[in-house]
């Protein structure tokens, strides 16, 4: 079922039982009325001619006509004797057991063929009898009055035919009613439905129109329009990783064929080992294949993963191995690491990934270093986080590259970079584990030659136990 039809059926029922019970109490209202307005005439009726007929002031010769009950069944007892006063044409017909006092009934009553009164289906005609008492000069009296309702109740039988048309009309009414305002507040929903379908991998950059009106509908098509925001950058993402990897790649791999051409086509005069030579190139491609494979493979692990594992940990120590551990790369570079760490660096998080981007950051530090030059690392700690600063000297980065220095296969020194074998994926993977710690990285350049690489990760109230923090 369709919302439309949903929406057309919920509002077509709650109407439908509002008008129930409203057709319901009005219907009621309308069928006792007549009965109130029959007893009320019955009783002055009634009451009107015992008098008369009490006082004897026509006496008991006295016909219907000139009593005025011609259309009543009327009869007047002495409540002390017992006797008839008066009884009228029709009480004299035929008999209708009375009622109690102050009481009205309808009887369905066997009227003899002398009475021209409307029968029913069964030979009867249905009275509305009523007793009544009263006193004329301290004598009691009873007096039973009644009047046929043969048409009375097929008028009410019509009106409750007619409530019941009226009823099922009213719902029809609604239901269509209901249908079309239903479809009018779901048409936005079908041309959202209809622009969304369209949005496909060739046309990322439609999206849907907003009204302004800050409605539901507003809020979906805004929502919408930022998760399509969100494909796009990722669909671009992928695109451009694709076509990086690719053209990174093909460097190498042709090199290594023009190597094995040259093995094929044998020794020359200027190469007198050719064959020693290429393996050696082919060894060196293959290794730096194989390094932007693994980066490769490591930053699509770390885009699927939704966040980073975290237990307690101290990140002075993991800092201080990495550091005598590229002691000996800057050795050989003459670039001499410095450390500025407090005792402990206490925060939550996950070892393995925290090792993995510094031991990037400390690489990069060193390649892109002048030579005599310096790297230093710096640490600081708050009661919410904790702050890591590599600084290294060299001639920096422009400002405009900057904010793309974080892209994945960006490279400032493109000639520089392959030269040292780097992909340009080290910083993507480092700025990628830092956000999976809920954390910040950021590049900026220092007066004096020198850059600093600076990351801010939330400590999330962890306490290891003891150690005072030393600058």
């Amino acid at each position: 079922m369709t919302v439309r039809l949903k929406i057309t059926v919920l509002i077509t029922a709650a109407g439908f039982v509002a008008s129930l019970v409203f057709s319901c109490t009005i219907l009621w209202e309308m069928m006792e009325q007549p009965f109130r307005l029959i007893d009320s005439d019955l009783e002055s009726t009634g009451l009107r001619i015992a008098r008369i007929a009490a006082e004897g002031g026509e006496g008991g010769n006295s016909t219907s006509w000139s009593m005025g009950d011609m259309n009543y069944w009327l009869e007047v007892k002495d409540q002390t004797s017992g006797a008839v006063c008066y009884r009228s044409r029709w009480a004299r017909l035929f008999r209708i057991p009375a009622p109690s006092v102050d009481r009205s009934v309808t009887v369905a009553v066997d009227v003899p063929p002398q009475a021209p009164l409307g029968k029913d289906a069964h030979g009867k005609v249905a009275f509305r009898i009523r007793t009544l008492a009263f006193s004329l000069n301290g004598n009691p009296y009873l007096v039973t009055v009644g009047r046929p309702m043969e048409h009375l109740e097929e008028e009410l039988r019509d009106t409750v035919v007619g409530a019941a048309g009226g009823l099922a009309f009213s719902v029809l009414l609604l239901a269509g009613i209901s249908y079309f305002l239903a479809g009018f507040m779901l048409k936005p929903i079908r041309e959202i439905n209809a622009q969304a379908r369209d949005i496909s991998e060739k046309h990322l950059d439609r999206r849907l129109p907003t009204t302004g009106d800050h409605d539901e509908f507003d809020s979906l098509a805004e929502t919408l329009n930022h998760v399509f925001d969100r494909l796009q950058h990722a669909f671009l993402r992928q695109k451009r990783l694709l076509a990086d990897a690719s053209h990174e790649l093909k460097t190498p791999l042709t090199m290594m064929r023009l190597a094995l051409d040259e093995i094929r086509s044998g020794a020359s005069e200027s190469r007198p080992d050719p064959q020693a030579e290429n393996h050696a190139r082919m060894t060196e491609q293959a290794l730096r294949m194989e390094r932007l494979v693994k980066s490769l493979l490591d930053l699509s692990a770390l885009e699927i993963e939704a966040s980073a594992s975290r237990v307690a940990m101290d990140l002075t120590p993991i800092l201080d191995s990495l550091i005598d551990d590229y002691r000996f790369l800057g050795d050989a570079s003459g670039v001499t690491l410095q450390a500025d760490l407090p005792k402990r660096l206490e925060m939550d998080g996950d070892p393995e990934k925290l090792t993995r981007a510094f031991s990037n950051l400390l690489d990069n530090a060193i390649k892109y270093n002048m030579e005599g030059g310096s790297v230093t690392i710096t640490g600081v700690q708050s009661d919410a986080e904790v702050s890591i600063s590599v600084t290294n000297t060299g001639p920096g980065a422009p400002e405009a590259d900057i904010p793309r220095i974080f892209e994945q296969f960006y490279r400032v020194e493109k000639s520089r970079s392959q030269r040292h074998g780097g992909s340009g994926l080290g910083l993507t993977i480092v700025k990628r584990i830092v956000e999976l710690h809920g954390g910040t990285v950021t590049f900026r350049n220092i007066p004096g030659d020198r850059t600093e690489v600076t990351v801010i990760l939330p400590r999330r109230g962890v306490s290891l136990g003891g150690g005072e923090q030393d600058g």
